[in-house]
């Protein structure tokens, strides 16, 4: 069908070309394959890196949620349905994010020739991220007819040079002697770099103020050192708890792209690992500080002490020799 429609196509630019009209076949059947791209929709950017990532541009890739958003605050656009109705393929997570607009969308599409794939479970540890790449790039291969092996398997090395190198640092920094608080969609990855978290908590909207008191008093109990955000929740809600226990505020992202240098799950990964060592560091800095203004006051209190000492020492020498030049006078007379 195609290649009738190309002939036509060839014939009727000739025509025109030799009426003068100016008019390049080549490059306008050219444009006309370049439109024929796939159009693969994702509804997250932990998918779409891995989809852009594997086919580079052989594909027009469009990620719904902005990295920089929970999924459930995704608003549906028009655009989005068109994209979705000229897709091949569609990849969700089938997360509870998505859930109050998933399927509403895939309706408003009404793409039959689409092809989803659920791609779901933990993203944000190596292992889970390696397991979406081998998904991901198996339907890839399956439905454009590539072979994906080298590029799924460049990508899996990336991923296990990275946890390597976080889980060396983290073993030289003794983070599994740390106590931390974390939002709870990142405690996946704080527990798997190896810090010891002692509690979690829901989006900052959903919690009472008995529920934020809880928090306050777990980590003064067990002198937690950070409390760690989740970009897409809230960057500000454990900063005031940090700040009120003594502990350091950290914000990791859950999604790749939401800040420069994380494109993908690799560099996402490295970056929130980065995050929690600096602010570990800090912490240990801080403690270390106070323990030397803590020593400061001793030793300045000592000092006070003993020349408090010497004062009262000097006095009583001074009446114990005025004292004895009494009795000496005495003695005279």
């Amino acid at each position: 069908m195609k290649e009738r429609r190309v002939l036509t196509l060839m014939a009727v630019l000739l025509a025109l070309s030799i009426l003068g009209f100016g008019l390049n076949p080549e490059a306008v059947i050219a444009q006309e394959d370049q439109e024929e791209k796939p159009i693969i929709v994702c509804t997250t950017n932990v998918l779409g890196s891995i989809v852009k990532e594997l086919i580079g541009e052989e594909a027009d890739v469009i990620v719904l949620v902005n990295p920089g958003l929970c999924p459930a605050d995704y608003d549906m656009k028009p655009s989005d349905i068109y994209a979705l109705s000229k897709a091949k393929i569609f990849f969700y997570h089938g997360m509870p994010g998505e859930k109050p607009w998933l399927q509403n969308l895939v309706e408003a599409a009404g793409n039959e020739n689409l092809m989803q794939v659920k791609v779901s479970g933990v993203y944000n540890t190596p292992e889970g991220a390696k397991k979406y790449i081998r998904i991901i790039g198996g339907n890839l291969s399956q439905a454009l007819s590539i072979d994906l092996s080298n590029k799924i398997e460049q990508m899996i090395t990336e991923i296990d040079n990275v946890a390597n190198e976080i889980i060396s640092e983290a073993q030289s920094l003794g983070v599994s002697n740390v106590n931390v608080i974390c939002m709870k969609w990142q405690k996946t990855f704080v527990e798997w770099v190896g810090f010891n978290v002692i509690a979690t908590y829901n989006p900052p909207e959903t919690l009472s103020a008995s529920d934020v008191a809880n928090l306050i008093d777990t980590a003064r109990t067990n002198n937690v050192a950070l409390i760690v955000d989740n970009l897409q929740v809230s960057a500000e809600f454990g900063s005031s708890i940090a700040s009120e226990v003594g502990a350091v505020h950290v914000v990791l992202t859950n999604f790749p792209g939401a800040i420069p240098e994380t494109g993908n799950l690799a560099q996402m990964f490295r970056y929130n690992a980065e995050r929690l060592f600096e602010g570990l560091k800090r912490w240990q800095a801080i403690k270390e500080m106070k323990a030397l203004i803590s020593e400061n006051e001793n030793l300045r209190n000592q000092l006070t002490l003993y020349q408090s000492l010497v004062a009262v020492a000097g006095v009583i020498a001074a009446v114990e020799l005025i004292l004895l030049i009494g009795m000496k006078k005495a003695h005279r007379s």
